[in-house]
């Protein structure tokens, strides 16, 4: 598909299948974009909750995001050309507010349509990016926290058995899933019905990830995606014993291909909890977001 910038037609969008996983990948390695939630995993696990729909041109992409409305997407990825297109398609019918805009797609939208939109920062939405050698080795006393959080985490168990996730395994990690939600009471939770679908999904999204027992009962499981040989996104971590949570992290790092430079925890949703959390692990960058609306 072509699109013609002066197209009186508005753009055909359609589910999300895992046949467009190559293209949609290549588009965004192609562009360069590293925001973990345009990786086809992170679309396709999400897209029943955000009710995903996607366009696909020639060299970009764009993602309707029905669940925050009718006029909702999430910024194109592609090439500048092919971002363009897309925004103009949009603008001829409607008045689109896109989300998930980085820095450099803030500036984008300035440059090429100068005035026509007002931006709003969304710090609820910033990605915690953390170097994984620093995440390793945390030396010197900024990390004295968190180390002995990661002890007491060892120490809940007197033997731990860390396996990698495989499809062949995928369904313990499952029964994790569905008793943290049970535990909480919170089987309606959106990214336990998103890990289900990646979990189900795990060889053909090209997931990696670990599955952790301790005494001999299965307590944890992590999964994510390579964004680029470089970074990697942790896309789903349910612990059960939640004592456990950085030495999880911990292990995971250590785990990781000597490739990964960095790993990104994604957003902390404004819960001041989790915040502090991943504050604590005391992040390299945090990836700032903006929301995007027509003036």
């Amino acid at each position: 598909m072509t699109l013609d910038s002066d197209a009186a037609q508005p753009l055909i969008f359609k589910p999300i299948e895992l046949s467009q996983m190559r293209t949609v990948e290549d588009i965004r390695k192609l562009s360069g974009n590293t925001l973990y939630v345009y990786s086809f995993a992170s679309l396709f696990a999400w897209q029943a909750d955000e009710q995903y729909e996607i366009c696909i041109d020639s060299d970009a992409f764009v993602v309707k995001n029905k669940a925050e409305g009718d006029s909702a997407y999430l910024f194109p990825c592609g090439s500048d050309e092919g971002k363009k297109r897309l925004v103009d398609s949009l603008i001829q019918h409607e008045n689109p507010t896109f989300y998930t805009i980085s820095d450099e797609d803030k500036k984008f939208l300035e440059r090429e349509y100068g005035g026509k939109f007002e931006f709003e920062e969304c710090r609820d939405e910033f990605s915690y990016l953390y170097d994984k050698d620093e995440q390793i080795t945390l030396s010197g006393k900024a990390y004295k926290s968190l180390r002995h959080q990661i002890n007491l985490g060892k120490a809940t168990a007197t033997e731990w058995a860390i396996e990698p996730l495989t499809a062949d395994n995928c369904s313990r990690a499952l029964d994790i899933n569905r008793c943290w939600a049970d535990l909480r009471k919170a089987d309606d939770l959106a990214d336990v019905r998103a890990a289900e679908t990646a979990l189900e999904n795990f060889d053909a999204l090209k997931m990696w990830g670990l599955i952790f027992n301790a005494d001999g009962e299965d307590t944890a499981y992590i999964a994510g995606t390579f964004v680029t040989p470089e970074i990697f996104d942790i896309a789903f971590c349910k612990v059960l014993d939640g004592r456990c949570d950085c030495y999880i992290k911990w292990e995971l790092y250590n785990a990781l291909p000597d490739e990964v430079k960095t790993v990104d925890s994604e957003e902390d949703l404004g819960i001041e909890g989790l915040r502090r959390h991943k504050l604590l692990r005391r992040p390299k960058e945090l990836t700032r977001i903006w929301k995007g609306s027509i003036i």
